[in-house]
């Protein structure tokens, strides 16, 4: 039995993996608000930020949803006027990165899409590394192991390991993505994030959700705390209540921040299991991780 926790989108598909991945690694890219386009300058970036860009990639971003959109459908998740959409998945689809059905009108992702974010997760290496790892993390603890990346203001799951043994777990695949603000792997990451990339993270959820903002710094708060004092963050009943877990961030380099997690019910999570047992053995996987990447060399990194 799976538990669905009502932060995640549900389970990926390939094209969801491929947006994921490359979203992934040109989070600014993005808006911080889903389905609307921010004015320039609101969220203090670059004065080299490309508008069209930035419009073009949130409709390949729209394809999350893992099935053929329209563009009345694109229209109606990114909020972008109907002419602006026409012309960029006519281009995106003459590029090849959307594929156009003749008989629907729908578009699907095309082939240079899927082999990008193929080759991101190849290229990457930390996934090939780290996903033995994370399998042996799991057998031994019979707990979804996760590593993520961010995404705007959520961390997007670029490998889920499912606990082999437990019946009762977590409903989300590669793809899927939670919120920085209310989950172990996504407080890891803002834990460990450069202090810039930090400053705008926690001033685009201020802006998002001005009535939770005292209650968001507090648990931010606790989580620097935390990671201070242990190496790790713990969040139990996280948004939903349904979900606990640990968290441990791994700076790599150039490549930048990624966060590993472990999570399950919390019904099967005490305090003393996430802060005994779950968290030491994270941060010792997380270690052997970066020391396997070192060992690997820059082609890795």
């Amino acid at each position: 039995m799976r538990i669905w926790h009502d932060s995640m989108r549900g389970p990926g598909t390939v094209a969801r993996c491929a947006v994921g991945a490359f979203m992934a690694i040109i989070p600014d890219m993005r808006t911080s608000s889903p389905g609307k386009t921010r004015q320039a300058g609101a969220d203090g970036r670059r004065g080299d930020f490309m508008t069209s860009l930035a419009k073009g990639l949130e409709i390949l971003a729209a394809f999350e949803v893992g099935h053929p959109l329209g563009n009345q459908e694109l229209v109606a998740i990114t909020g972008l006027p109907k002419t602006t959409v026409s012309r960029i998945t006519g281009t995106l689809a003459s590029l090849g990165y959307l594929r156009l059905d003749e008989q629907s009108r729908k578009y699907s992702m095309g082939a240079r899409v899927l082999g990008l974010g193929a080759s991101v997760q190849r290229h990457i290496g930390l996934l090939r590394t780290a996903r033995p790892h994370m399998q042996r993390l799991a057998d031994e603890l019979d707990i979804a192991v996760i590593l993520g990346a961010r995404d705007r203001t959520g961390l997007v799951f670029l490998e889920v390991i499912h606990p082999p043994r437990n019946a009762l777990t977590i409903n989300t695949d590669s793809g899927s993505v939670v919120p920085i603000e209310r989950t172990s792997i996504g407080l890891a990451y803002l834990v460990a994030a450069p202090v810039p990339e930090r400053v705008h993270m926690l001033q685009a959820l201020r802006d998002a959700h001005p009535d939770d903002w005292e209650d968001i710094r507090g648990v931010v708060e606790r989580a620097h705390k935390d990671y201070r004092e242990r190496g790790f963050v713990v969040s139990q009943r996280g948004r939903g209540g349904l979900i606990s877990g640990v968290g441990v961030p791994m700076v790599l380099g150039q490549s930048g921040v990624f966060s590993f997690a472990c999570v399950g019910p919390s019904i099967q999570l005490s305090e003393v299991r996430l802060v005994q047992v779950l968290g030491p053995r994270l941060v010792d996987t997380v270690a052997a991780i970066g020391q396997a990447m070192r060992a690997a060399g820059p082609e890795r990194g």
